[in-house]
């Protein structure tokens, strides 16, 4: 079957669908130069998880090696700057504009699902841009550049790294308490999972793309979707765990699958 045939027939089950729900990881943001962090160049192979991944980790690297503290969130900032949503990300907020969505679901912290137009995405690992109140728990929402440059400045003032430093700059909730950015590090419990489970149980179709499928509880959800009598549809040029239950594998980029199966739809 050919790269046409297989749009086809992903645009024939979507126009059989009452509403369908995406699946997202780390594969598509790369898309838009961010990094995966497991794959080959990802970010794990650049800073070590175990320092950088856990609260105990950044603390204790922190503490005797602020410089890759530095060098990180340095890295990141750059990144994320730098990082816009791609054409995989436009074509499912303007599906979602034509009633064909009804949620995204994503594995990714960087806001892109949001600026590309999607009103409904659960963050299962959270969201880089919105901070946590360490007292009460509240959050807050802040816009990526100002927040980014904001941390770049800040790190250029700082001569020295260290916790008091970072405490003292960090947000401060109307608690009165600092707040960090809300993301779920490792052993930290995951987002949104009770949202994302009913929206995988009530599915028609499921769309997995760019994910691996190997970070659990949240790779579980198009096993659950198809469970439920969901299709699904995985676009997705590396390897991942879902072969044996999709309907239709489609081993591409979302940038190049989705605008194509957008502009078929529009045109059906």
């Amino acid at each position: 079957m050919t790269l046409s045939d297989k749009i086809d027939q992903a645009v024939e089950i979507l126009q059989g669908a009452a509403e369908a729900v995406v699946f997202s990881g780390a594969g598509m943001s790369a898309e838009s130069g961010i990094p995966t962090f497991r794959d080959p160049g990802g970010i794990w192979d650049q800073f070590d998880p175990e320092e950088l991944g856990t609260g105990s980790g950044l603390l204790h690297t922190l503490a005797r090696h602020p410089d890759r503290i530095r060098s990180f969130l340095e890295n990141t900032i750059e990144i994320f700057l730098a990082a816009k949503p791609n054409p995989g990300h436009l074509a499912l907020g303007a599906m979602e504009q034509m009633g064909l969505i009804r949620a995204v679901i994503t594995q990714n912290v960087d806001n892109l699902h949001q600026e590309g137009g999607n009103s409904r995405v659960l963050e299962v690992h959270g969201n880089l841009f919105r901070q946590r109140c360490l007292a009460c728990g509240q959050k807050q929402a802040s816009e990526k550049v100002s927040y980014l440059m904001h941390i770049r400045r800040t790190l250029h003032k700082l001569a020295s790294l260290d916790l008091a430093a970072i405490l003292r700059e960090l947000p401060r909730c109307r608690c009165g308490s600092p707040m960090r950015p809300d993301v779920v590090m490792f052993g930290e419990a995951v987002q949104d999972m009770h949202e994302s489970f009913v929206e995988a149980d009530g599915c028609s179709v499921m769309l997995v793309l760019g994910t691996s499928g190997v970070v659990y509880p949240a790779a579980a959800l198009p096993q659950r979707a198809k469970q439920a009598g969901a299709k699904v549809i995985e676009i997705n040029p590396g390897d991942s765990v879902y072969a044996g239950i999709a309907d239709l594998r489609i081993t591409e980029k979302t940038g190049r699958v989705l605008p194509e199966i957008l502009q078929r739809l529009q045109h059906a």
